[in-house]
């Protein structure tokens, strides 16, 4: 069982951005961080199961809720914004709360936050799990490349962020695992092919679960 708390921040341009805190009855001094994408958000399935699966492990879950499809956003540069408003509540987070482990996972729009905030003291020793990272971005690929922890990186070759180049320059990283998918898209499918889809979903979860929790 766990006890879930609502709360929000007030982010960039004075705009609300909420967050839920799903704290384990258990004694688990773990959090793990879900930061989703612009249109793939918490609700959407791999997010979902991920936070069902570390609640059913014991482990305590902040899923932070940003909504840059809101048109309040038009005039405003998401790549910045998402950056300040992860930290808030972050912040916010941890005045009241004390961890002794972390686990960051973000996807695509949400891997820029997770460069930020792998370079802060409290995220040093962060394992991380980056889902379709915007490769094509140097400064999420030379966060991954530099993280000198445990981390995994999930993405398909059909991406329009997989650079086969980079993923190869991972490949000599001691503590990177990679999960390369051949065909699988940004979304986390295979175009045009639902139940592959949803049996590749099953795959996906699985292994970030493995990661997640096993030392």
């Amino acid at each position: 069982m766990y006890e879930e708390t609502e709360g929000r921040v007030i982010g960039t341009n004075g705009i609300p951005v909420s967050y839920s805190f799903l704290q384990s009855d258990s004694s688990s001094d773990t959090l793990v961080i879900l930061l989703p994408g612009y249109g793939y958000t918490n609700d959407s399935p791999m997010f979902r199961y991920t936070t069902a699966l570390c609640l059913e492990n014991g482990l305590n879950v902040l899923e932070v809720n940003y909504n840059y499809r809101d048109e309040r956003y038009e005039s405003v540069d998401v790549s910045v914004a998402i950056v300040i408003d992860v930290r808030l509540v972050i912040d916010q987070l941890l005045q009241s709360h004390s961890f002794n482990k972390y686990i960051i996972i973000g996807k695509s729009l949400g891997t820029i936050a997770m460069t930020s905030e792998r370079g802060r003291h409290v995220f040093r020793d962060a394992e991380l799990v980056w889902l379709t990272p915007l490769l094509k971005r140097n400064d999420v690929y030379e966060a991954i490349l530099s993280h000198e922890g445990k981390q995994l990186v999930l993405m398909g070759t059909e991406d329009q962020h997989y650079i086969l180049e980079r993923i190869k320059n991972l490949e000599h990283e001691a503590l990177t695992e990679l999960e390369i998918v051949e065909q699988m898209n940004h979304s986390l499918e295979y175009t045009g092919d639902t139940y592959r889809s949803l049996r590749l979903l099953e795959t996906l979860l699985k292994r970030v679960e493995e990661f997640v929790v096993i030392p």
